[in-house]
């Protein structure tokens, strides 16, 4: 055997098992590389091709693996009736995780999961939702309940280690952090065993605020009360990070109590700049400032879809075929503050506040130009360039870096103060006069 292949078939072998003919293995592995196909590759060509699955920890899943094996715990898990091809179906969502983080799943069949268990599933497949990672498994997957001792309670070496909430992650597991709670509340949700209560609401520390979700009952949370959590796990919902707490999280009140003193730049935020918040992976409820570069396709009256509100073209939905379209309104926008830049998006309540346009005035317009897109023309020629002020969660996902507004308004920038902050970021470099003394004649 050649001796820069053999451990490759080697490795090949072991995974197969002693029933796979060596020299057929070994003949196709060359013909591989003949072909310049690279040594990894080609042995997870192989591998797939004799139906064994590449074993992958959840840290390494970035969305389009297919084939893949997973050991992870099931920490929450409830049911959803969805519907496929114009059929109900009962699907099974929630979180699973390993030492490595957590991650989002869902099984298209009822595999009998409960939250605890520790399974192996083989031909898993990996999908991008809402920008995350997502597994998935169904039919041609094998899941294998394991004892619930083959992984531990996934605390680490880390464990005492306190974290702010601003540093929280998608995927994160083992997460100590002490926030306080601003809002609180129950809800009842559908699992596999029948109803269930769960707590969610708002945490902040004075580094940031963001949703919680406790899938166990405990009367520690409430609202007002500053608690203190241990190996937590945190997710994305809606492309902002949430922490979660279940069957392995310890919650307690906290003996150091965050004061309204510590939440107060929290609670009542000022603009941040675009640079110190678009390296994250969501952020929730902040404000921006800046200036729109551009209107982008799409803004203006459009119409939606009355069954699942999606935009449509011509009447035709891509999901129900051809519908009545309801007339609605939106701006997706470009916001630049000079850090950084970001896709900004208006309902139709904050397009006519910053537009002055009612659905109805832009249902004129539109008529009168006998063209739906003369409307995204009149925004554009009456905002582009204007500065304006936005508040809302910030996602970042498959469309880039956006923020969906819950309030805009158009502000009067200083140019003078702007150019003198700039100035003195860049160390001084001389005074505002100065810098534009050149500018409208002679030096």
């Amino acid at each position: 055997m050649n001796e820069k292949i053999a451990p490759l078939v080697d490795e090949i072998i072991r995974a197969l098992g002693t029933t796979v003919n060596q020299a057929i293995i070994e003949e196709e592995l060359r013909r591989l590389l003949e072909f310049k196909v690279p040594p990894e590759e080609a042995k997870r060509s192989l591998l797939k091709k004799y139906g064994v699955s590449e074993v992958k920890r959840l840290s390494d899943l970035h969305g389009g693996e297919r084939d893949i094996e997973i050991t992870a715990r099931i920490l929450d898990i409830n049911l959803k009736v969805v519907g496929i091809k114009g059929q109900e179906r009962t699907i099974f969502m929630g979180t699973m995780a390993d030492e490595t983080g957590a991650k989002s799943f869902t099984a298209w069949e009822d595999f009998g999961l409960e939250t605890g268990d520790v399974v192996k599933v083989n031909n898993a497949y990996v999908r991008t939702w809402q920008g995350m990672p997502e597994i998935n498994f169904g039919p041609r997957s094998k899941v294998d309940k394991l004892d619930r001792d083959a992984l531990d309670s996934l605390a680490t070496a880390d464990i005492d280690k306190t974290m702010f909430l601003a540093e929280l992650m998608d995927g994160a597991a083992a997460v100590h952090t002490i926030f306080r709670i601003i809002e609180c509340q129950h809800k009842e949700i559908n699992t596999r065993n029948g109803s269930k209560t769960i707590i969610s609401g708002t945490a902040a520390d004075n580094s940031a605020k963001i949703p919680f979700t406790s899938w166990e009952s405990n009367p520690v949370l409430a609202k007002g009360v500053t608690v203190e959590v241990k190996n937590a796990y945190v997710k994305s919902w809606r492309g902002v990070p949430t922490i979660n707490m279940g069957e392995f999280t310890t919650i307690s009140k906290s003996d150091a109590v965050i004061s309204d003193d510590d939440l107060a730049l929290v609670l009542n935020p000022e603009p941040v700049r675009l640079d110190s918040i678009i390296g994250r992976d969501g952020v929730f409820d902040t404000i921006i400032e800046g200036s729109l570069i551009s209107i982008r396709p799409g803004s203006g009256l459009i119409t939606r879809c009355p069954q699942c509100s999606r935009v449509i073209q011509k009447n035709t939905c891509r999901v129900h075929g051809p519908v009545e379209g309801i007339y609605d309104m939106r701006i997706k926008s470009i916001l630049d503050d000079g850090t950084g830049a970001l896709t900004v998006v208006l309902d139709a309540d904050l397009t006519q506040k910053v537009s002055g346009y009612s659905i109805d005035k832009a249902r004129e317009v539109a008529a009168a130009a006998m063209n739906q897109s003369a409307v995204e023309d009149e925004m554009r020629h009456k905002l582009l360039g204007r500065s304006m002020q936005a508040r809302g969660n910030m996602t970042k996902g498959e469309y880039g870096i956006t923020l969906v507004a819950d309030d805009a308004s158009l502000t009067e920038m200083d140019t003078a103060a702007e150019a003198a902050a700039l100035i003195k970021e860049m160390g001084g470099m001389g005074s505002v006069g100065q810098m534009f003394s050149g500018v409208g004649g002679s030096p």
